[in-house]
């Protein structure tokens, strides 16, 4: 019998959509090995643009305003009606300790960011650079662990032989400017105005997502520079825009881990508070530059184009373990 996965998430601007994405990328691997994933998000239309987009067919869309008593009763509804073996949780707009009453039968997991964790949940992943100081294990002696960034979740389409050979320019000519797909501090605009005024020979590439709200804006400005730009909307496939720049800007959210992990020299800015340790944590390595907190020094930007940069040694991502720790829980669960 094919086992299901049931993976509940939102995305909106004010929340980002990493945490929906994340799920999303998790997901494939799990139905690469013959699992049925299952989503339920709230109506946030991010999120809901996000699912359409990535095609994701078995989809249960909740009240966007919905208690947290309702929703635990809707998803517990979910897992009775398609007999769903595992429940795996990405909430980071509140606390996952606030959904009581979830079904014992079923296997749950999270990506937890902030500690709090159910003491009936089994698999907790953090792939933050210091989540190992962030729970008190010895709380929870029948939980798995996965933390450190070897976890984070990167895309199935990640070819790690391609990273691998990759060849660089020794002079940077296209630049990729990824700063989140909401970016609602608008980080985008700031960073591609200094870039026009100061780099004009640059191919400039802009990456936006589905949050992002500042589209016409963006391009009206683009319209009459001279640098040579594109600007692409809702990218399903980062694998190749990484790939195929010689340089990127980004934020420190799961970005960060994209173009370390592809091995990509780059330049990070970070939106939230909560991505500070993590880019000082690969800026120390150097295998990027950081440039500061929701704000950066022009000229530091503007000496930074040229390197010189680090690259990060071979991969130690080991996303693999996530799928492999459920199965191994789920064996032990129905016993």
């Amino acid at each position: 019998m094919t086992k299901k996965i049931l993976f509940r998430a939102d995305a909106r601007p004010s929340l980002g959509i990493g945490d929906l994405m994340s799920l999303i990328h998790l997901s494939r691997h799990f139905e690469k090995k013959g699992w049925e994933p299952l989503f339920m998000i709230r109506n946030y239309q991010a999120g809901v643009s996000l699912a359409k987009k990535h095609n994701i067919k078995k989809l249960v869309i909740i009240e966007e305003n919905i208690s947290v008593d309702d929703e635990v009763r809707e998803i517990n509804n979910h897992i009775k009606a398609k007999n769903v073996n595992v429940v795996f949780f990405e909430i980071t707009e509140r606390k996952i300790t606030k959904y009581k009453g979830l079904m014992d039968n079923v296997l749950k997991c999270c990506i937890s960011f902030d500690g709090f964790v159910p003491d009936d949940f089994r698999l907790v992943v953090n792939w933050d650079v210091d989540s190992d100081k962030l729970f008190c294990k010895g709380k929870y002696p029948k939980t798995k662990f996965l933390l450190g960034p070897e976890y984070v979740v990167l895309p199935v389409e990640f070819d790690a032989g391609r990273i691998k050979k990759r060849i660089y320019r020794s002079k940077p000519q296209r630049l990729l400017i990824a700063m989140g797909g909401a970016d609602e501090l608008n980080i985008t605009r700031r960073v591609v105005e200094y870039l026009v005024k100061n780099r004009p020979d640059l191919e400039v590439n802009i990456i936006i997502g589905s949050g992002y709200e500042y589209k016409d804006d963006l391009e009206r400005f683009l319209a009459g520079a001279s640098v040579k730009y594109q600007v692409k909307h809702n990218i399903t496939n980062m694998f190749e825009e990484y790939m195929g720049c010689d340089l990127a800007i980004g934020a420190g959210g799961l970005t960060s881990y994209e173009l370390v992990a592809t091995r990509t020299p780059a330049i990070l800015i970070a939106a939230y508070e909560h991505q500070i340790a993590r880019c000082n944590y690969f800026a120390q390595r150097g295998f990027v530059k950081y440039l500061g907190y929701r704000g950066f020094d022009v000229n530091d930007l503007i000496k930074s184009l040229d390197g010189p940069f680090l690259i990060a040694g071979e991969s130690i991502i080991r996303v693999e373990e996530i799928r492999e720790s459920v199965d191994e829980l789920l064996k032990g669960h129905r016993n």
